[in-house]
């Protein structure tokens, strides 16, 4: 392992966020709020960004190794988190609230320790907002796309960041693919803080509910989440619309510009996808109308809000969906457990994968009847190669037993079953809300601190997709 290359881009990263915190810095000057929580921050990760690049610098492009592409991106996103935690440390947290809540921010995963959400100063609930955001297409992306010549370790970075089981390129040249994606990223960000804006939300809120729903992150600068800002309808359907945006693949919006909707609309996982939300939502809404004193507008609004926002693991709420009845839950637990399309900013195993799995299964099934066929899965119409199947089953038994592990020491550690599954389920899936003990318009901080470093670490590890941050902590990584 040589670590002039991982601590030199480390070191970098560190510099653009210390660079990024001047905007909330910025914000508290013009809020007459306190400013040092910030300039504190700037400082301390500026010197950290420094002292890496300065002792760091010298780098052997010809040695960069595929061991060191993964330690950089999964130690990026945990010193991210590290270093965008100082600003709320400053402000008053505990230290293990303090990086939960960054945690939660750059991982898009939305679940809070803070109560009374609105006593906070608004520049700290702005950076809240703008941490989820970044986290949205991944700092290290960020990176590629804004540092020129990161050539073939660029491509490794992108490839540990984004380990999904299909590759979308719009360029042979990473960087440029990742620039494609963040101006995209941003254009479709911007277009959705005019709309709010103009609706009647105000320019404070319609970047921060943007920024939320856009990384499919869910922090919002009110207790009560996005309910503040629904006194007009359309304001409603605009955030639904746009919660499905951000869970669809970008690279696959983007192409389907300049090639015509018809190639959106051909992609295997984009139908399913829109199926099992228009389905899915369908049902909840027809439970809603039995269950509760609900009329008919008034369950399709919750169903069709609630679906898209736990699917796409964005995790903004309407209501407090705890006191809905057990069918209801099991419906909405069903989305939280499938995450949206590959490629996207929101959380879960995706769509990719639970088509790969379902053929996998459908396969075997056949050749048991015919033993000596050779049918190999398909998806998109292309056969995929073994390895990609068996690595795409291999990540869902994975995905299942860290779900499982974390549910059972959070029973241990005091959490009733519900709680400790979906508070697993949550983190792991970058959702957001709960059930149980921590309901949707609740806050962790009633949990027991061990309990939050579990969650803390379902979140980081959930994020990169598993095997980034897994491999670390196996003694094969580390040998020579």
């Amino acid at each position: 392992m040589n670590f002039n290359n991982v601590f030199s881009i480390v070191g970098k990263i560190m510099l653009l966020l210390a660079l990024v915190q001047t905007v909330p810095a910025a914000l508290a000057f013009y809020y007459h709020e306190p400013v040092s929580p910030f300039l504190a921050s700037i400082i301390i990760t500026g010197m950290i960004g420094l002292i890496c690049h300065i002792k760091f610098q010298k780098t052997d492009e010809d040695e960069w190794t595929v061991r060191e592409s993964y330690s950089v991106v999964a130690l990026s996103w945990l010193f991210s988190a590290l270093v965008c935690s100082i600003p709320f440390l400053l402000s008053g947290m505990s230290p293990i609230n303090a990086f939960f809540e960054s945690m939660s921010g750059v991982t898009t995963t939305g679940s809070t320790v803070m109560a009374n959400i609105e006593l906070f100063p608004k520049s700290l609930l702005f950076w809240r907002a703008l941490l989820q955001w970044l986290g949205g297409l991944g700092v290290v992306a960020l990176f590629i796309a804004v540092i020129p010549k990161v050539n073939m370790k660029g491509r490794q970075l992108y490839k540990a960041e984004f380990s999904g089981p299909t590759e979308d390129k719009l360029s042979p040249k990473i960087s440029s693919t990742a620039k494609i994606l963040w101006l995209f990223y941003i254009g479709v960000t911007a277009l959705l803080v005019i709309l709010l804006f103009l609706l009647g939300v105000s320019a404070y809120d319609s970047f921060a509910f943007a920024f939320s729903v856009m990384s499919s992150g869910g922090f919002a600068p009110y207790t009560d989440s996005v309910l503040p800002i629904l006194s007009n309808p359309l304001t409603f359907v605009i955030i639904i619309i746009f919660m499905i945006i951000a869970g669809t693949n970008f690279a696959l919006i983007y192409k389907s510009m300049t090639k015509g909707i018809r190639y959106l609309l051909k992609d295997e996982e984009f139908r399913v996808y829109i199926a099992f939300f228009l389905l899915v939502s369908s049902a909840l809404a027809i439970i809603l109308l039995r269950d509760t004193d609900y009329d008919l507008i008034m369950s399709i609004k919750h169903a069709f809000f609630q679906i898209s926002s736990l699917m796409t693991t964005t995790g903004l709420v309407t209501v407090d969906f705890n006191m809905w009845s057990d069918a209801a839950k099991i419906i909405l637990f069903l989305a939280m457990l499938t995450g949206s399309c590959s490629g996207s900013t929101s959380g879960g195993p995706t769509f990719v994968r639970w088509i790969i799995l379902f053929r996998y299964v459908r396969r075997d099934v056949f050749k048991f009847i015919h033993p000596n066929a050779v049918k190999p899965v398909k998806y998109n119409g292309r056969s995929l190669s073994e390895e990609t199947v068996h690595s795409t089953i291999s990540f869902m038994i994975l995905y299942f037993v860290i779900l499982l592990v974390s549910s059972v020491l959070l029973g241990i550690l005091g959490l009733d079953l519900v709680s400790a599954v979906t508070s697993a389920l949550t983190a792991l899936g970058n959702v957001g809300p709960s059930f149980g003990l921590i309901g949707p318009l609740d806050n962790f901080s009633v949990l027991p601190a061990a309990s939050r470093l579990i969650l803390i670490f379902n979140m980081w590890i959930g994020r990169l997709e598993l095997y980034t941050v897994i491999l670390l902590f196996t003694r094969e990584f580390w040998k020579r």
